[in-house]
């Protein structure tokens, strides 16, 4: 019943908080799957075998990195997918997750204009999630729920730890590398010590379905349910904070100081900013056309966001 109450207030407000639209709009060569940014450098995954660098700031593209087409099960030759890409520390440095042949995926590490194979598809290695923990060093999660920590100077695995039986969904770091957060189909979210690959706290009780996208800044987590849920969890006051929504949550994030969440609100592919203090949405940000994939903070006032469509929107906070 509690629920269905706060349910009904969420759309009550969703109705009465102030609308923003998007401060401008990038269209890009396909169809966004993954983005991330550094500086004022905006890096997306496309599904038409395209990293493509733009300036978001000024909406200009700055570098494409094209992978070669690849044979479909029927013979037919096809863009491939990339499915991740994710920027080192000082941003000289990308790894990219792309679709291979018969199914499988290869990972590749670009440097000074050079692609590198790290993982090729002999390695039958089901990859979902890859990100930098330093320079040398990458976690890879795979399908079955398995973290791994993969050194890429001497390219070998250095431990491999399955959290559960769960079919893995997302992971996010935190701010220094040292812990990760992710989740499954279970609803669960793990936290884990990257350096030794063990299970540190077990967040349960929010989501009670598959959780579709994990944020992690300054002591809280951020998950997004199928369970029409997003859900804040404070690990150091160990409190959680439920914001029901009227659709499945595929994207969601926390600005740098975990006051403020954004996440998908409804079927119209809205984002709905909340304040964490008070619990109240703040303000909808419509112009999304398609579902939602990532949402990014620039900082307290910037976001960026991507749908599955070729359109990467801006958004700019009063």
């Amino acid at each position: 019943m509690r629920t269905v109450w706060l349910f009904l207030l969420t759309v009550l407000f969703a109705f009465s908080a102030p609308i923003l639209k998007p401060l401008s709009s990038i269209d890009i060569h396909g169809n966004a799957v993954d983005i991330t940014i550094h500086g004022s450098d905006l890096y997306i995954a496309t599904d038409s075998g395209l990293v493509e660098r733009y300036n978001w700031e000024k909406g200009t593209l700055i570098e494409t990195i094209q992978f070669d087409p690849i044979h479909d099960f029927m013979g037919d030759l096809m863009k491939p997918k990339v499915f991740g890409v994710d920027t080192n520390h000082d941003g000289t440095k990308l790894i990219i997750q792309v679709q291979e042949e018969d199914g499988e995926r290869a990972l590749y590490l670009y440097h000074q204009g050079k692609l590198t194979q790290l993982i090729d598809k002999t390695a039958h290695l089901p990859m979902r999630e890859v990100r930098f923990v330093d320079d040398n060093h990458l976690l890879i999660a795979t399908m079955d729920n398995t973290l791994m920590l993969f050194e890429i100077d001497t390219k070998k695995i250095l431990y491999r730890h399955k959290l559960s039986l769960s079919v893995f969904s997302d992971f996010q770091l935190n701010e220094d590398h040292s812990k990760v957060a992710s989740s499954c189909e279970s609803g669960i979210v793990y936290i884990t010590d990257v350096k030794s690959g063990k299970i540190v706290k077990t967040l349960e009780g929010g989501n009670k379905d598959n959780v579709f996208k994990v944020d992690f800044k300054n002591n809280h987590i951020l998950a997004c349910g199928q369970d029409r849920k997003a859900v804040v969890y404070d690990l150091k006051s160990q409190k959680m904070v439920l914001y029901p929504t009227s659709f499945l949550v595929y994207a969601g994030a926390l600005n740098p100081t975990a006051s403020l969440s954004a996440f998908g609100i409804n079927e119209e592919n809205d984002i709905g900013l909340y304040d964490n203090q008070t619990k109240k949405l703040t303000m909808v940000l419509k112009g999304a056309q398609s579902t939602l994939n990532n949402i990014i903070f620039i900082d307290d006032k910037r976001l960026i966001s991507s749908s599955d469509d070729n359109h990467i929107l801006i958004w700019r906070i009063p």
